[in-house]
């Protein structure tokens, strides 16, 4: 049997006055240049180790959560008001007594008056506190905010959902108050008085699991387990739209355990019901996946494929970076690459940048147009080690022009400098600097948070090259090229690791309809010209005498480019539409 970790695990929770949590309790969209300043009033009730916790959000009609925000920086507060904001200068004007602050640049708070935010716990991503109604744009709705605020009512609590009967809402009424009174006066900061529930039980979905020993059957049935604890000495009535209850024999005593829940046909979302003097608790599992795995050769293979399906890659690829956060991994073979998610930690074993794995099991899917494979198994001990890896040298215009050709991939720029760089100011996390080629220009964000280079100077001398994860931003109608370097170790990388590399070779056009390509090098000697389809067959070889390749025989599909010169190679890929 396959077992499916569910990616958002549903998390209900009725706290006590002892509660540790962090709480919503104002969201303001203001009306000062850029609609700024817009602003998070979360309370800490009890003490909280916001570290454990990360803010995400949900903007228009989108019905994915994303760009995630860890709050660590907010540090440990014990009954007292924290402020996140987008950083601009509006908000030490109009909120001049705030404590507890922190900005960001994080698209998190790039939210508007119709958007949702919610808290989540990273060991598990349980949500602990939301606003806005899931995958509704607010625009018209009772809980809009555009240019206003939104405060939660005295009394109330965090639940992992959103309730609108919970809060007050005040749209509109911010504008054309930018510069009067202040906005904290406007809204009044800092009056939530927090609720307390005599309900003691908190329920989290763990996981479901495949029944059908033929799975991808239309006759597959999954099984739900749901663990509950400090449910005391109530008694609870449980009620489920589908399946059968088989363990415990009787769930209106579970102060504490598990409830299994089994033969729920696929395609049928579990629904509950937990009832009791003091609780009334409602949730929904989501039916699990139970089609068969498909066997993938190689990345490109893999990125081509039909998304939100189960898929094992079969060769090895490199790892190239790694990070705790999500337990993210890139990844990346001769043909691709691609970015592992694992949040549920479901890669157990420990592995070293350089390393070669075999075999990786998971679901692909897309988030914010990045490409992402998440694991749903361990694949074991790793099948090499110390592998060269060799950063693919690109030119900014390249990049520019097709950035989802690179996407994930390691690559360097060459003869590079930041546009930022004064020689005093230093990198900050979650931050975008201008890169330029004297006639082109990228983005270079710190995306890694514990980097070895966050805090030292910013270079304002040309490097000679600049090694990262070429990365993509996609906010829908804007596609934003962008790289994040690892380490110190990326700025002036030693690139010798392949001296048989050919570098400075362009594709151009590149995705082309035309039937033919321009290929590019700094050299005037004649180059070799191989072309591989993804199945590895050689489907054109020549020698080119001009820089012009005839391409009008191949199919439309992804090809791997082969050019030779001079005793140096560079493999590029091509797209023929």
């Amino acid at each position: 049997m396959k077992k499916i970790t569910l990616f958002m695990s549903l998390m209900f929770i009725a706290f006590t006055s002892m509660a540790q949590t962090p709480i919503i309790t104002m969201i303001a969209d203001g009306d000062c240049a850029g609609g700024n300043p817009k602003v998070l009033e979360v309370y800490a009730d009890g003490t909280v180790d916001f570290s454990m916790y990360s803010l995400e959000n949900q903007t228009n009609t989108n019905t994915t959560w994303g760009n995630a925000l860890n709050l660590a920086d907010l540090g440990t507060l014990t009954d007292e008001f924290a402020y996140i904001y987008a950083d601009d200068p509006a908000f030490a004007t109009e909120f001049p007594s705030a404590t507890n602050t922190l900005a960001t640049s994080s698209s998190v708070m790039s939210f508007n008056g119709d958007d949702r935010m919610r808290i989540v716990l990273d060991a598990d991503s349980s949500v602990i506190d939301q606003f806005g109604v899931e995958g509704l744009d607010g625009t018209g709705e009772a809980w809009e905010y555009k240019d206003g605020y939104a405060k939660r009512a005295n009394g109330t609590t965090a639940n992992g959902t959103f309730n609108v009967a919970d809060w007050n809402y005040f749209n509109s009424d911010l504008d054309g108050q930018c510069g009067t009174t202040g906005f904290e006066n406007i809204i009044e900061i800092g009056t939530f008085t927090p609720g307390t529930s005599s309900c003691p039980l908190v329920v989290i979905v763990d996981s479901v699991v495949c029944d059908s020993e033929t799975e991808g059957a239309t006759s597959d049935t999954y099984t739900a387990t749901a663990t509950f604890t400090g449910g005391g000495t109530e008694t609870y009535t449980f009620t489920i739209n589908a399946g059968t209850v088989t363990s415990p024999d009787d769930p209106s005593t579970m102060a504490t355990g598990s409830i299994v829940v089994t033969n729920i046909p696929e395609g049928t979302d579990l629904t509950y019901t937990i009832t009791s003097a003091n609780c009334n608790l409602q949730g929904t599992v989501p039916s699990a996946s139970c089609e068969p795995t498909t066997n993938v050769s190689d990345i490109a293979t893999l990125r081509q494929s039909p998304l939100n399906a189960i898929y094992t890659l079969t060769g090895e690829v490199l790892l190239t970076y790694q990070q705790s956060f999500r337990g993210q991994k890139y990844i990346e073979d001769a043909t691709g690459a691609i970015l592992i998610d694992d949040i549920a930690g479901n890669i157990t074993t420990t592995y070293t940048i350089a390393d070669g794995i075999t075999g990786i099991t998971g679901e692909l899917n897309e988030y914010n147009g990045t490409m992402q494979f998440i694991p749903e198994s361990d694949p074991g001990a790793a099948t090499s080690n110390g592998n060269a890896l060799s950063p693919q040298v690109v030119t900014m215009a390249d990049y520019i022009a097709s950035p989802q050709s690179y996407e994930s991939e390691l690559i360097a720029f060459t003869n590079i400098t930041f546009v930022d760089g004064d020689g005093t100011a230093t990198f900050d996390v979650g931050t975008e600097y201008n890169i330029s080629n004297g006639g082109e220009m990228v983005t270079m964000r710190t995306q890694f948070y514990d980097a070895d280079y966050i805090g030292e100077i910013i270079p304002n001398t040309q490097l000679t090259n600049l090694v990262g994860i070429a990365a993509r931003f996609d906010d829908g109608t804007t596609v934003t090229p962008q790289i994040f370097p690892r380490s110190l170790a990326d700025f002036e990388a030693d690139l010798s690791v392949n001296n048989h590399a050919l570098t400075n070779v362009s594709l151009y056009p590149n995705p082309t309809n035309t039937g033919f390509v321009t290929i590019g090098t700094t050299s005037s000697e004649a180059a070799s010209i191989e072309v591989y389809n993804l199945l590895g067959k050689q489907v054109i070889a020549q020698t080119l005498t001009n820089s012009t390749l005839n391409v009008s025989s191949l199919a439309s599909g992804v090809y791997l480019v082969k050019v030779s010169v001079e005793g140096k190679t560079a493999t590029k890929k091509l797209v023929i539409k």
